[in-house]
């Protein structure tokens, strides 16, 4: 194919991921960038390449695919760019970084974002990358259940934040560091880095991040010990964002979990067993991967109603979904929970 209309294929491709980058389809985001990532590639040109392929690795993340997400990221450091383009190189390594804990890889994950904030060191003036940096790391930290540290270094990241100017980094920093003071047991401090996340991310128009940050202060508020009125808001937010946007069978039996255990803190156990059933049902006829958590959930749901027998049947195939994961390294997500981070 002539060069010229390599580039025009290539411009267009670009025009088109551009246009769909925020509509809140991340399957759809993710195929256009693996077009212009393989239409610039065909070009030669490496930066843009580089460019999608990093867009890819983001999408890959939001859609669950993290092990993919860590090889894009791998092939991404490989590239020469990455010898002269510091910021560059500490974005793909907070990729690598998340790609590492959504598989519960967490040693090496915290060894990725370690690298990346000492990377950061030797770069002046960039508040936009520190944010995401201390993000990253904070992050990794706290699945790896070093809350202690993680804390230690929430200040800086805070700090920081009052000097991002892009509305979707700064809301994203202010959702990591809810989730970490509901984590070290401050609730107080988590409401009011949540609600600074919120008034952050209401501007960006972006309908499946906004389920995504409900659902998930919900979950971390229920983890603290909360399941209030404001806990039931959060759900009932994070329903409705996916009832517009329909959201993928992973994210709604995700969402179910987190209204069940909101039933369990409430008493009401029967309503939780209901809903755990029904949604294994409805993830199963959408293709969402099985998650042992769920069924461990509906296993102590189970349990507290008297129905042991039926509990351990729940338990017992948790178990084969953990050892079929475990058999092939890391293909699917971790545990569902871990979209209480944002990327």
């Amino acid at each position: 194919m002539p060069h010229r209309s390599l580039q025009f294929l290539a411009a267009k491709a670009e025009a088109h991921h551009r246009s769909i980058r925020n509509a809140g389809d991340q399957q759809q985001v993710l195929e256009a960038a693996a077009e212009c990532a393989r239409l610039y590639g065909a070009l030669g040109d490496q930066a843009k390449e580089s460019d999608f392929l990093y867009d890819m690795g983001k999408s890959q993340i939001l859609t669950g695919a993290y092990a993919v997400a860590f090889q894009t990221a791998e092939t991404i450091l490989d590239f020469p760019r990455m010898q002269g383009d510091l910021l560059f190189k500490v974005q793909v390594l907070i990729l690598r970084a998340a790609a590492l804990r959504n598989q519960s890889r967490h040693d090496e994950a915290v060894d990725t974002a370690r690298t990346a904030l000492a990377v950061m060191e030797s770069i002046q003036d960039s508040h936009h990358a520190r944010a995401e940096a201390y993000q990253g790391i904070i992050a990794c930290l706290v699945e790896a259940d070093k809350t202690d540290e993680a804390w230690a270094i929430h200040h800086p990241l805070s700090r920081t934040l009052e000097h991002v100017e892009d509305t979707l980094v700064a809301g994203q920093g202010f959702w990591t560091l809810g989730n970490l003071a509901f984590a070290k047991g401050h609730v107080t401090d988590g409401f009011s880095y949540h609600q600074r996340a919120a008034d952050k991310l209401q501007q960006i128009n972006d309908i499946h991040m906004w389920a995504r940050f409900n659902n998930a202060s919900a979950d971390v508020q229920l983890q603290a010990g909360v399941a209030n009125q404001s806990t039931d808001d959060c759900i009932l937010r994070a329903r409705l964002a996916y009832d517009i946007i329909g959201g993928n069978a992973v994210e709604l039996l995700g969402l179910a979990g987190t209204r069940a255990r909101w039933h369990v803190a409430n008493g009401d156990l029967e309503q939780a067993s209901s809903l755990l059933e029904k949604a294994l049902v409805d993830a199963d006829a959408g293709g969402a991967p099985e998650d042992a958590s769920v069924h461990l959930l509906w296993s102590q749901v189970l349990d507290a109603l008297g129905r042991t027998e039926a509990a351990e049947r729940e338990r017992d195939h948790a178990t084969r979904i953990k050892k079929t994961v475990e058999g092939v390294t890391y293909a699917l997500p971790a545990r569902l929970t871990t979209s209480s981070w944002s990327p």
